[in-house]
């Protein structure tokens, strides 16, 4: 195996000059970054006699379940062999070095491409009026070798991140005298940004035999697949995900300056919309502990996971909300050592709803999911904060005989809009989003087969340990109220 390379290459320009003389100028400036990083991870794989059922030469038990004792020779006769779980383990890349329990080492390339362009043009409608007109356009590419805490350490699982953002504005500057100045803008942003898992095209959960629980094709890929003692396979069940957030803005200032005193007061409107989906669990997910035989990687190839879990979800997001906030502030110059700046600010940002009421809310009197809007229930799920006023003091102090010297004070009281994910986590209840999760009874009742979505398994199972009575085999099924996590740091890419 080669060494890990690192190659960044960045480079750009930027242009700009007059179009009409004293008029109309414009700037435009561009920016390109091409990364290749490459990233190592150690970790565990099954050799190529473990995932043939041949353990005779590993740490690892091979215990026979009708029995309870080792196998001959610590070898599964191949009749035990699920062909699922042996497809599954079929998927690990082999060794490439002896190293007890960190047995593989790679250094895949992780790329970034990122492109960034800024035009701006400045004319002049008169001597008393200045028009501005800027945007801006960013690209940018990301692909994840490895994609957080608890997902694969092999190569083959990551995910590509793209983003795209758009942001424009207008501006026209209007001197009415040589005291009063109005500034308006009209800005309008947007940023669009996915994740999807690096196989997103290829339905490998039917390649190994494994349910395909959404028909959706961004849904392909692989379950999550986790066995103790070695990296894990499959995607990121997380992803795929995808958010497009528009912003428009409205801003207004007028100054004005009047003896000792300087003057502003101004309104700022903005609507913010977000259309999303994030198909969390969509390929579920299965781990293999241990807990039945002591021996995660024999519990794969017998098919015999330790528990499961898979969500089905019909849950877009069309989240809406908006802003209005005003100011008034006096920068007041009491003496020639000393100014005064006094202010309030107004500010009111209306709680994320819906725009189909597409969400639910849990009613304690009826103890009851029930769909936002009905019943006195808020559309965004909680009331909104309609006191948010905001006063400014402050203070700039020369002291007599020490010019050199200035003392600053100040305070105030500021707002922030909230986050959109109170409003996302209305859409991670039924029967938008279910989360169905599955586990053994007992350790004398696996769920057996590899079928993430039991609904009744029947059946008697011998006992797995000396002396366990047998009984019937049957899974579990239960139904959870879900929200939607933080996963790996990320509220991913919203």
């Amino acid at each position: 195996m080669s060494a890990p390379q690192d190659q960044r290459n960045p480079f750009g320009g930027s242009l700009g000059g007059p179009i009409v003389k004293n008029r109309t100028f414009f700037f435009a400036d561009y920016q390109g970054t091409r990364d290749n990083t490459g990233i190592t991870q150690v970790t565990n794989v099954p050799t190529s006699a473990e995932r043939t059922g041949d353990f005779s030469q590993s740490t690892l038990p091979a215990i026979d379940p009708l029995t309870g004792g080792p196998f001959p020779n610590d070898i599964i006769p191949s009749y035990y062999l699920d062909p699922t779980g042996s497809a599954i383990a079929a998927l690990y890349p082999l060794p490439n070095r002896n190293v007890p329990n960190q047995n593989y080492v790679s250094s895949p390339d992780g790329r970034t491409r990122a492109d960034q362009f800024d035009p701006r043009v400045d004319h002049s409608l008169g001597r008393s009026s200045q028009l501005t007109f800027r945007c801006s356009f960013g690209d940018q590419s990301l692909f994840e070798l490895f994609t957080g805490p608890g997902s694969p350490l092999v190569p083959g699982y990551g995910d590509n991140v793209p983003n795209h953002a758009q942001n424009a504005m207008i501006a026209e500057t209007h001197v009415f005298t040589p005291t009063l100045l109005n500034e308006f803008r009209a800005g309008f942003d947007r940023v669009s940004e996915g994740v999807y898992q690096q196989d997103i095209a290829t339905n490998v959960n039917t390649q190994v035999g494994l349910p395909t629980i959404s028909t959706n094709s961004r849904d392909f890929g692989l379950s999550l697949i986790s066995l103790t003692g070695f990296s894990p396979l499959g995607d990121e069940d997380n992803n795929p995900q995808h958010s497009t957030t528009n912003v428009y803005q409205l801003n207004d200032t007028l100054t004005w300056v009047y003896g000792r005193h300087q003057a502003k007061s101004g309104v700022d409107y903005r609507i913010t919309q977000q259309n999303a989906y994030r198909d969390i669990e969509s390929r579920g997910f299965l781990d293999f502990t241990g807990l039945l035989l002591g021996n995660p990687l024999e519990e794969l190839l017998l098919g015999l996971p330790t528990d499961t879990g898979v969500a089905t979800l019909n849950n877009p997001e069309h989240l809406r909300t908006y802003s209005y906030n005003c100011f008034a502030n006096d920068t007041w110059r009491v003496r020639p050592n000393l100014t005064l700046i006094l202010g309030l600010r107004y500010e009111y940002n209306s709680p994320a709803v819906d725009a189909q009421n597409h969400a639910d809310l849990y009613d304690q009197a009826t103890q009851t999911l029930v769909p936002v809007g009905t019943d006195g229930m808020p559309r965004s799920g909680y009331l909104p904060d309609r006191n948010n006023f905001g006063p400014r003091v402050g203070f700039a102090w020369t002291p007599a005989g020490s010019p050199l010297t200035v003392l600053w004070g100040g305070y105030g009281i500021y707002y922030d809009q909230s986050s959109l994910a109170p409003g996302e986590g209305l859409y991670f209840s039924p029967p938008y989003f279910n989360l169905n999760v599955y586990y053994p009874l007992s350790a004398t009742e696996p769920l057996a087969a590899l079928r993430p979505l039991p609904q009744q398994l029947s059946g008697a199972l011998p006992a797995l340990r000396p002396g366990l009575p047998t009984q019937p085999a049957h899974a579990l099924r239960a139904a959870m109220e879900f929200r939607y996590p933080t996963v790996s740091g990320r509220q991913p890419h919203v």
